[in-house]
């Protein structure tokens, strides 16, 4: 049986991601896990023939035990205390929210050199600093922590007038076209389809459904990127035709739009019953009750990334 951890309760969650998963969604090494559970039993996952296997609880205690030794804290001291006990300690960044304390600690990553070069209108700089932070992040890290928050920047300059429609469209093709073209070095030859990603008709904004696509086929399932602005019955029919497992659909208007909520709930009742639908993107927080009744909604990539491991996806 498993033993009881401090903050988890009793069947908190059977065993679900390998070591390796939880090693890439904590931030904490597969040597340091396995010797925190060795001498600090922090976690007690499961077992089966594949080796260990852990649960969400699981996760996100580890997750808060990282948090709170980048503090300072040494693992010893953190290791009796529940999650409540973890997320209160000074200085730990969980003490205000329960959902940042389970987000994995963040390294600052330096985009100074993207913004001069875009100041500049210099668009090989732009792809060289972007092939730079490809090289040395991970997927995830590359999506999270670099590309999309240089979006919202450059997008929040714009309506501050800071930024010029040119500089913006700028940056916006650079990130597409980088992304789709790592989207073509991730997906793999000869997969079933597994996810197909697009946009519903009204909605033309595609980058996120994109990175979201790329994140899919770098963690080994295979993709379909149809892009933005499709009709129901197109995306029905696509899905029927590939044979997809999932629908994945972008939404990015702030704004709620009664001819979006037509193509959904037309999509609700034609996509078959045995394809989920997972939706992402600013905008799918407006038909939350619409979707709940089908489908997923997912509030940034660190949980969609969780729901492709769920899948059978590997993270790189």
């Amino acid at each position: 049986m498993k033993k009881h951890t401090p903050g988890t309760p009793p069947g908190a969650g059977a065993g679900r991601y390998p070591i390796r998963a939880v090693s890439k969604l904590t931030g904490v090494s597969i040597d340091t896990l396995r010797a925190w559970e060795r001498r600090h039993a922090v976690v007690t996952p499961t077992r089966d023939d594949r080796g260990r296997l852990y649960s969400d609880a699981d996760v996100d205690r580890l997750r808060l035990l990282h948090a709170a030794l980048s503090h300072g804290y040494s693992i010893g001291r953190l290791a009796p205390l529940t999650n409540d006990e973890l997320r209160r300690l000074p200085g730990e960044p969980g003490g205000a929210s329960a959902e940042t304390a389970s987000e994995p600690s963040r390294t600052g990553i330096d985009t100074a050199a993207l913004a001069a070069a875009l100041q500049s209108y210099d668009a090989s700089a732009i792809d060289r600093e972007m092939a730079r932070l490809a090289a040395v992040l991970r997927p995830l890290e590359l999506l999270r922590d670099a590309l999309m928050p240089t979006l919202v920047q450059v997008g929040a300059d714009w309506h501050r007038r800071r930024a010029n429609t040119a500089q913006e469209h700028l940056m916006s093709s650079t990130v597409r076209s980088i992304l789709g073209a790592f989207l073509r070095v991730y997906s793999r030859p000869n997969l079933p389809v597994r996810l197909l990603f697009a946009t519903p008709a009204g909605d033309r904004h595609e980058i996120g459904t994109l990175g979201a696509a790329l994140l899919a086929a770098s963690s080994g399932l295979g993709v379909a990127y149809l892009g933005p602005d499709l009709p129901s019955g197109d995306l029905i029919e696509s899905v029927r035709g590939a044979r997809a497992q999932v629908l994945v659909l972008g939404l990015t208007r702030v704004s709620a739009s009664k001819a979006v909520e037509r193509e959904l709930r037309a999509i609700v009742r034609g996509l078959p019953a045995d394809v989920e639908l997972w939706v992402g993107g600013r905008g799918a927080g407006h038909y939350a009750s619409l979707l709940s009744r089908r489908g997923r909604t997912f509030g940034d990539y660190t949980v969609y990334q969780e729901a492709l491991v769920h899948l059978g996806g590997q993270i790189g």
